[in-house]
């Protein structure tokens, strides 16, 4: 029988890290030795005063500037303050949209931040069907909103489940081999609304002369609806790489025609992994979700103007806020509600199931609105095979190094990076991810309290270390949503670096 059948499990997770000594990365290691040699050549000529200077010196940068306290440095945390005032100061971190905006009026009505010059292109697929593409024309990205529609996994058998999440693993694995594909993103967006609004509608809709038996059983199906309803979307965005897919400075359709003949091929692969029937989003489509994530209130309104016929699409370029106010820090206000996000820092401590994540999917009446986004960067071959094996190296100068003997972390460490290197020699990809999540909620204390309270309890189940991001709230509230803002398209610092700096 399929209740039998055993969940699989996950949890294979290593971070990309240069061998350090002490606690320090590479890096810190890199400038705490130079340093030292630098002092001694001092001390060695004498120059007293030097040697301190130069051990201060040091001992700033590698303190303040290269160890991480709760996943960030303290050189972050003020240079983002100083940021943020910075910012403030000079009007930014304000966006009003409308007869007040600054901007100019063609982008009055504009979404803000990273997502201002990015423009729609639609067309037709080769299955007939629409699509919008989001040209982000600032980093030359091309990005594809599916529409997803999974069964989830309280509704099937294990094994269903478990064959699934095999084929999202082989989609996963085929992103490194997608010529010019730059990231892919999985967002998880759910609401828990009251059923009031939906009853009184109901009910307002009746016709004058209906029969008072009629009216009395529709008055009594509406009283047996739940107190609350609930809303949850899966989006699956993929970003493509403009120019690598043909295009030029001043022809993108080159690079639009071969994402529009991948399409169909993405749907197909999607809904072998559990997304039902996916299918590419349409201008209005990607406006209203955005409409929905600064007015999370108006959800029941839409899905109701809908039912009876009076759905007014929205433009692209008429799809941001009334005003969006990033200068309080952690918590971002806009239209009336409040938001904050926050980050994974390092995967789950623990193995975990297809289930594991339900809670933190699903809907939650703590929360108006809560995203979840899931952020994949694909490693080529080539570099995902240095990766691993630098991996594996690291494992065991940690085990050798340690003073005493090597625990069972240790021991762990180094198998499981073993194992993935003789998984990549046998045609396994590698693939690196990140969690965010953006929860909106009502602009008052109390409410802020209890969403801040139930995301903790939420992240603490997984046993997933995370932070707020507590200065650049418009980014990340941005990033969250299925529009392709991926970081590492706006980081200048690469692959490599990254490993051994952190």
């Amino acid at each position: 029988m399929s209740n039998n059948v055993a969940q699989d499990k996950f949890g294979n997770w290593l971070k990309p890290t240069a061998p350090g000594l002490f606690g320090l990365s590479l890096g810190a290691l890199a400038v705490s030795g130079t340093g030292v040699v630098l002092v001694l050549l001092a001390l060695v000529q004498e120059a007293w005063l030097l040697a301190l200077s130069v051990l201060l010196i040091t001992f700033v940068v590698v303190v303040f500037g290269m160890i991480r306290f709760g996943g960030t440095t303290i050189l972050t945390k003020v240079t983002d303050r100083l940021s943020l005032a910075s910012r403030n100061q000079r009007g930014e971190s304000f966006y009003v949209t409308g007869p007040l905006s600054t901007l100019p009026r063609e982008a009055a009505q504009r979404l803000p931040g990273a997502l201002l010059n990015v423009d729609t292109l639609s067309g037709v697929d080769g299955l007939n069907r629409d699509y919008s593409l989001l040209h982000h024309k600032t980093v030359g990205k091309l990005a594809a909103v599916f529409g997803c529609t999974p069964d989830g996994a309280a509704m099937q058998e294990q094994s269903v489940v478990n064959n699934q999440v095999a084929h999202f693993g082989s989609w996963i694995s085929s992103l490194s081999v997608d010529a010019g594909l730059s990231g892919a993103t999985i967002v998880v967006d759910s609401a828990s609304e009251s059923s009031a609004g939906t009853c009184q509608a109901v009910r307002e809709d009746v016709a004058p002369n209906a029969p008072a038996f009629a009216k009395q059983v529709l008055d009594e199906a509406v009283g047996t609806l739940p107190a609350r309803s609930s809303v949850l979307n899966v989006y699956s965005t993929l970003v493509w790489d403009a120019k690598e897919l043909g295009a030029t400075d001043k022809d993108i359709s080159p690079a639009v025609a071969e994402v529009a003949s991948r399409l169909p091929q993405q749907s197909q692969m999607l809904t072998r992994a559990g997304a039902g029937a996916p299918r590419p989003l349409v201008e209005a489509e990607l406006a209203e979700i955005a409409h929905l994530a600064y007015q999370p209130a108006r959800d029941q309104e839409l899905a109701l103007d809908a039912l009876t016929g009076l759905r007014a699409n929205r433009s692209w370029d008429q799809a941001g806020p009334e005003f969006f106010d990033d200068s309080r820090g952690r918590v971002v206000f806009h239209d009336g509600v409040a938001s904050m996000t926050l980050m994974m820092t390092v995967p789950p401590e623990s193995q975990i199931t297809a289930r594991s994540f339900d809670q933190l999917f699903g809907p939650n009446a703590k929360f108006l609105r809560k995203r979840v986004a899931i952020m994949y960067r694909p490693v080529d071959p080539g570099t995902a095979a240095k990766t691993v094996n630098r991996l594996v190296r690291n494992a065991d100068w940690k085990i050798n190094t340690r003073k005493g003997r090597s625990t069972s972390f240790d021991s762990k460490n180094k198998a499981v990076a073993e194992k993935t290197e003789l998984e990549l020699a046998q045609g396994a990809r590698l693939s690196m991810f990140s969690l965010m999540v953006t929860v909106t909620f009502e602009a008052n204390q109390d409410a802020y309290r209890d969403a801040l309270n139930q995301i903790k309890s939420l992240m603490g189940q997984l046993l997933m270390p995370y932070r707020f991001v507590e200065h650049a709230g418009s980014a990340a509230f941005h990033t969250t949503l299925p529009f392709g803002v991926l970081p590492w398209t706006y980081s200048t610092t690469p692959l490599w670096l990254e490993g051994v700096l952190s």
